[in-house]
């Protein structure tokens, strides 16, 4: 039998069970973020010099908060209540894999470089961490600290 699942539930606004108890949620956020330095520097800061502090606003809050709600609460969380979403691959669900490919084409929209399509394995990340809490809120911390963990490898090695 199919067990009701509120809206709340669904879009995965609700408080994440578990998420600071374990070392795995800890260990992801260092070393996404020590990536994330590296690929800062890898890519350089030249775009973001100069800018302003409402780029820098949107990608550390703004951005993290709307892609989260929408690509692992919405997309995520309705695949997710589905047969096809609920099966697993490579230990990831279907929803999961389906809502970071859907994540990659929308980074695709406005970039065409290496980066937009390496926000796939994040997103895989930002994915697990939604199917094993039922919760966007893991994701928006690490893609928060992932996005503002770019900004020393721009500044500092570019």
């Amino acid at each position: 039998m199919h067990e009701r699942v509120s809206l709340k539930q669904l879009l995965g606004l609700t408080r994440p069970e578990g998420l600071f108890t374990g070392w795995p949620f800890g260990l992801v956020l260092i070393i996404g973020c020590g990536l994330s330095v590296v690929v800062g520097a890898w890519a350089g800061g030249g775009a973001w010099q100069g800018e302003g502090w409402m780029p820098v606003a949107s990608l550390i809050l703004w951005a993290p908060i709307v892609e989260e709600v929408a690509f692992r609460g919405v997309v995520q969380g309705y695949l997710g209540d589905t047969r096809l979403g609920r099966r697993q691959r490579a230990g990831l669900s279907v929803a999961n894999l389906l809502a970071a490919f859907m994540f990659t084409v929308w980074h695709l929209v406005y970039r065409t470089d290496l980066l937009a399509w390496l926000v796939f394995i994040p997103a895989l990340v930002f994915g697990y961490f939604r199917d094993r809490t039922g919760s966007v809120l893991p994701c928006v911390i690490l893609h928060a600290a992932w996005n503002a963990a770019l900004f020393p490898g721009w500044y500092l090695f570019s």
